[in-house]
Formats: C-alpha cells, sequence, structure tokens
C-alpha cells in the first residue's frame, strides 16, 4: 500500500517537469499529473518495485497521446502556437508562492516544437533531466539502440537553422540572464534606445494570441520593425496599464498588466554568442495566461 500523499509531495515537481517540458503548457502538464496520480490510486493490487520509474513512464506515455492527438489541431491554430510561459517570481509576490517551477529556457521550448512526439520524449527526458537511455527505452516501449537514434534524429533538427516552413530558428544559448533583464528595465523605463542596443539586426518578434485577442499573425522580420511594433505597444502599455517585472522560466523578464490582469508575457531567444537578442516572443492568449491570472488572484 502506497502512503499517496507523500508520494505526490515527492514526486510532483519532477513529473511536472517532464509533462511541461514535453507539452509546452503548464495547464495540461498539471492535469497530466494529477491523471497519473488518480491512475495510481486505482492499481492497489499490483507490484510496483521502481515507483519513480513508474510514475515516470505513466507521464510521458500519457503526454505522448496528448502531443499525437493536438499536432492536428495546432496546424489549423490562428497565429503562431508559442509554448505557455511558465512565470515563477512577480515583482511584489514572494517568490515561494509558485509551488510548481522550471527553468528550461523557453527557446528550448519554442525549438523543441518541430520534434515529433518521440523524438521530443527521448530529448526531453535524456538531454535536459538526464535519465538513461535504457530507462527511457523501457518507458517508451523502445529498445536503447532506438532511443539512441531517436535522440540523435532530434539534436540535429534542433540544430539546422530553418524549420520545416523555412522559418530561422534561434540557437538556443540559455545564459544570457543579463540580456532579458536588460530588456525588461529598458522596457519598463520606456527606453527604447536602449532595446535598439539589445536587438540582433535579424531580430524577428512572434505573438501568441491563439485568435482570442488582437495579435500579430505573422513574425515580424528585422530589427527596425520588430523596434516600431515594440515602441507602438511600450507607449500603450505604459499610458493604460502597468508593466511588472517578472521572472519566466527562471529568466528576468516583464509582464503587462490592464484592470490587475495578466495580458502580455514575453521572452527572449539570442544569437549565437549570446550579445543580442534574436527573438521576441509574445504570449497573449488569454487561455494561456489563465494560470498566472489564478496565481495573482490566490495571491490578492
Amino acid at each position: 500500500m502506497f502512503d499517496y500523499h507523500t508520494l505526490y509531495n515527492q514526486y510532483r515537481q519532477l513529473l511536472f517537469s517532464i509533462a511541461y517540458r514535453m507539452l509546452g503548457t503548464s495547464q495540461d502538464a498539471e492535469d497530466v499529473v494529477q491523471d497519473v496520480f488518480v491512475a495510481l490510486q486505482q492499481q492497489q493490487d499490483i507490484e510496483i518495485t521502481n515507483i519513480k520509474a513508474y510514475l515516470c513512464k505513466l507521464v510521458t506515455n500519457r503526454c505522448l497521446n496528448e502531443l499525437k492527438s493536438s499536432r492536428k489541431a495546432k496546424t489549423s491554430y490562428i497565429g503562431p502556437w508559442l509554448p505557455e510561459p511558465l512565470v515563477t517570481a512577480i515583482e511584489g509576490s514572494p517568490e515561494e508562492s509558485f509551488e510548481l517551477k522550471d527553468d528550461i529556457a523557453y527557446a528550448y521550448l519554442v525549438v523543441m516544437e518541430r520534434l515529433t512526439p518521440m523524438e521530443r520524449a527521448v530529448f526531453v527526458l535524456r538531454e535536459t533531466l538526464g535519465f538513461s537511455f535504457e530507462e527511457i527505452g523501457e518507458w517508451i516501449g523502445k529498445s536503447e539502440v532506438n532511443c539512441r537514434q531517436l535522440f540523435s534524429r532530434g539534436k540535429r533538427k534542433l540544430k539546422d537553422r530553418k524549420d520545416d516552413a523555412g522559418m530561422p530558428l534561434a540557437p538556443v544559448v540559455p545564459d544570457s540572464k543579463a540580456l532579458s533583464a536588460s530588456f525588461s528595465e529598458a522596457f519598463r523605463a520606456g527606453d527604447v534606445a536602449s532595446i535598439i542596443k539589445l536587438l540582433s539586426e535579424d531580430a524577428i518578434l512572434l505573438t501568441d494570441g491563439g485568435g482570442k485577442v488582437r495579435a500579430a499573425l505573422n513574425p515580424i522580420f528585422g530589427r527596425d520593425r520588430v523596434l516600431a511594433l515594440l515602441n507602438f505597444s511600450i507607449s500603450n502599455y505604459l499610458r493604460e496599464g502597468s508593466v511588472k517585472k517578472v521572472f519566466v522560466n527562471g529568466d528576468e523578464s516583464l509582464m503587462v498588466m490592464f484592470n490587475g490582469k495578466p495580458f502580455a508575457v514575453y521572452s527572449f531567444a539570442y544569437n549565437d554568442d549570446g550579445s543580442a537578442i534574436s527573438r521576441v516572443y509574445v504570449m497573449m492568449n488569454p487561455d494561456k495566461l489563465h494560470g498566472i491570472a489564478r496565481l495573482i488572484e490566490r495571491k490578492s
């Protein structure tokens, strides 16, 4: 007989990290973790020798099913589909109030969208969480050799500088916290002159409104056009809303709020040497900001 409360507290964060990194949305990740523990309670008669491996297997396979069923929906999505940013701290709120966290670079989540479900599972479990190919193979029903092949194929795709539609991909440079902090500070101060110094010449801005709010349906290419849109946004946001410092997937960033509710969250990717911001990702879809809104309401 398992002590489910103890197991839940012990493995919840690990299982959430697996699910969030595979699915790219925190609400779906939380749902998967909850479903796994409900399923575990219904399997009291089976003998489990390694509960951690068993739980990881359940979460991984539920995520694979979710990814396979969601691929078609993403093709009909209005505008760019971006992962849900995981806000782990908000200016004025203690960080410990945010129970579930993940410091995987947001840019990783973006580029992993081009992997097949099986490639993504192997890449997440091996590259970002450090599980062995033998363990992963047991969980997803593949041989160790197959897992190595899936991993190599996934890494090749991520190194390709263009996605399947010909869109330039940003390299993943996770250690550029100073750039994101500088952008956040300049944005909140309305300092456009400083922002232009932070953007690479080939910068691209993508907004995810999901057809729910007004947002650019196509990527904005080039530093000048990106800056023009940012300048327009800043003037509106600072006049009618408020801009708070937040931490998104471990990096300092910013969140725009109207009437006390989140309206947009910014995330970034960087050029090869980490000297400039090459991608600006703006999450505006209220469905993907719902989790942040709930945290704010709970805190107020």
